[in-house]
């Protein structure tokens, strides 16, 4: 039909990763929170800009008697500046330190092994 859109044009510097929060964790994830993004041997580095609830997202049944939801928060990560995303669509991996000190031991372990060159 006349007027109908056939195309969406995407800005690749708004790209993001939406995280479903596991309900088993030891802390709760904060907007500001630096997080890696695992994309097959690639860490790229983000940071939480939105938490929203899943029901903003999908809403729905949510959660049966006999299976619990997975999830009941989404974290939105946003790239760090000059970072190359993942292709669209892609699954990943979502890894975030729970303490300061749990992050200087990784980021040292990665230095010393050499996985940051990846």
């Amino acid at each position: 039909m006349a007027g109908t859109p056939i195309a969406e044009i995407l800005d690749p510097t708004d790209v993001f990763v939406d995280w479903y929060v596991p309900n088993e964790r030891l802390s709760d994830p904060k907007v500001g929170n630096e997080v890696f993004v695992l994309f097959g041997n690639r860490r790229i580095l983000g940071e939480i800009v939105e938490i929203l609830p899943v029901s903003d997202v999908y809403p729905g049944a949510g959660s049966s008697a006999a299976r619990e939801r997975t999830a009941s928060q989404i974290a939105r990560i946003q790239f760090s500046p000059g970072a190359h995303p993942p292709a669209l669509n892609s699954a990943v991996d979502v890894h975030m330190h729970y303490t300061q000190l749990s992050a200087r031991i990784a980021s040292m372990l990665v230095k010393l092994f050499g996985l940051d060159e990846l």
